[in-house]
């Protein structure tokens, strides 16, 4: 069964998008509302005017500050693709809400939303009241939270749960580096702490801010990185006068950057589709013979440009290794990371738990449990091309999905029997084609080692076939596969 690119590139994109149009959410009102704002020049000229004679001092004075509509142009490598609106103000009671919307399009012809929306007490100190998020594709809704007083309702796929939730959150924790900024005009390399819903985890996350850069009363931060790193590189956000971000970065790749309006905001909308499908396959200088057996394959990246090659964090001539059946180590923070029940991998439904039951059951030892849920798996399930963005209870509803349904589904079961798990994307060769395509597998941590499998091919034990997409760049280089050969150097069976 082939690996299908298309959805792998959309969710990949989809999450670098996501963790910036949001990471101002994390980083307080200004970043939180703005993942896609703008204000006209007149209001920057106003807010700049207003922040050097009467600096904020409050959470009160910073949120005040920051109201108003802005917008922002998203774009990929200089090619529009979306748009992010940011909202802040006060409701009809008078509380505090900051909204935020991310509208994208990215390889077909439906554009996808993603809107945030937290609401302050108008009391101090202004305890978070609500939370929710909700996700769209066209005119589908495919998620939506509500959180409050520390429980979450979870609609997706037309049913609904609630589950325990973290709601433990104020405004000053919200807005935290931006008060800082304001008040104290930190210098280059110092570090903030500041607070945020993370609606995955349904958890309050702590990110630290480091100040890159302070110019007349401007300043960029940067996130520092948590356990995992983000896959398209570190976010960057450089700060107005008016403490709202003018732009933001993921990476060298995905950005935010204020425009004067939302016609600018939306030329995406003339734009193509950036990604397609055909565009996401590397070639290979010579058919590998038997992939199934083989030990272990070394390849080299050619490129159009050696300049452009930059898979291992370092241009020029790169050379890339896999082994059969590779095992890597995992680490205790790894660990518990790929153990958590989320809202992107729902362990803890009832439905899942049924089906890990089924699938394990009476099995105790790890790596039987982790072979047998590989092939319930792939047996369980339908190939199908999908529009992407599915859920895992779409998936179990249809009994079918893309390579990355398979690998979600998996991760999901995985957790709810007890076996760290993890989705993995990456690059597995295609015999009929000849040629490396964008793929989605699972590693599972089993005394005290990734090991790897793959639900949609029935692979108990992948290949040296399957090479992952580098953590802190994956972005970076399914940008650079339109322009990538494999060479193959060496081969061992």
């Amino acid at each position: 069964m082939q690996p299908r690119p298309t959805p792998t590139v959309r969710r990949v994109t989809r999450n670098a998008m996501r963790r910036l149009a949001f990471a101002p959410r994390r980083l307080g009102i200004a970043a939180s509302i703005i993942g896609g704002g703008l204000v006209t020049l007149a209001l920057v000229v106003a807010a700049a005017t207003i922040w050097q004679f009467r600096p904020a001092t409050t959470d009160a004075d910073v949120a005040a500050q920051l109201a108003g509509e802005r917008w922002y142009a998203v774009t990929f490598r200089h090619t529009p693709i979306g748009h992010y609106r940011s909202e802040a103000g006060r409701t009809d009671d008078g509380d505090f809400e900051f909204r935020g919307t991310l509208h994208f399009k990215l390889d077909d012809d439906v554009d996808s939303r993603i809107e945030d929306r937290l609401v302050f007490d108008r009391r101090s100190p202004h305890r978070l009241i609500r939370a929710e998020h909700a996700s769209t594709k066209g005119e589908r809704r495919e998620t939506r939270v509500v959180i409050a007083d520390n429980k979450a309702e979870i609609v997706e796929s037309g049913s609904s749960r609630t589950l325990n939730a973290d709601s433990d959150l104020e405004l000053g924790d919200y807005l935290a580096v931006e008060r800082w900024l304001a008040t104290e005009a930190p210098d280059p390399g110092e570090v903030h702490a500041a607070r945020s819903v993370d609606f995955d985890s349904l958890s309050i996350a702590t990110d630290r801010w480091r100040v890159l850069l302070s110019d007349a009363g401007e300043f960029e931060v940067a996130k520092e990185a948590r356990v995992a790193a983000a896959a398209s590189g570190p976010t960057r956000i450089r700060m107005g006068h008016d403490l709202a971000p003018l732009r933001m970065d993921s990476g060298d790749l995905v950005s935010l950057h204020r425009v004067k309006d939302e016609a600018t905001a939306r030329i995406w909308e003339q734009t193509p589709p950036l990604f397609g499908s055909a565009r996401h396959r590397v070639e290979v200088d010579q058919p590998i013979r038997n992939p199934q057996a083989l030990k272990r394959l070394v390849v080299a990246l050619d490129g159009e440009d050696d300049r452009a090659i930059n898979w291992a964090g370092a241009p020029g001539a790169v050379t890339l290794s896999a082994e059969a059946d590779p095992m890597r180590p995992a680490n205790q923070a790894g660990i518990d990371a790929a153990s958590a029940a989320t809202v992107n991998y729902p362990a803890n439904a009832a439905a899942v738990l049924d089906l890990a039951s089924r699938a394990v059951g009476e099995l105790q030892d790890a790596r039987e449990k982790a072979n047998a849920l590989t092939l319930f798996v792939h047996h369980h399930l339908h190939y199908r091309d999908t529009a992407g963005g599915r859920t895992v209870f779409d998936t179990i509803r249809d009994g079918s999905g893309d390579c990355t349904e398979f690998a979600d589904l998996y991760t999901t079961l995985a957790r709810a029997a007890g076996l760290p798990a993890r989705t993995v994307i990456g690059l597995a060769y295609l015999s009929e084609s000849q040629a490396f395509a964008l793929h989605a597998w699972n590693e599972v941590a089993i005394e005290g080692a990734w090991r790897g499998v793959d639900p949609t091919w029935g692979e108990t034990r992948i290949g040296a076939t399957h090479f992952p997409l580098p953590s802190n760049g994956a972005l970076t280089a399914i940008a650079q596969l339109p322009k990538l050969r494999f060479r193959v150097v060496e081969t061992e069976y």
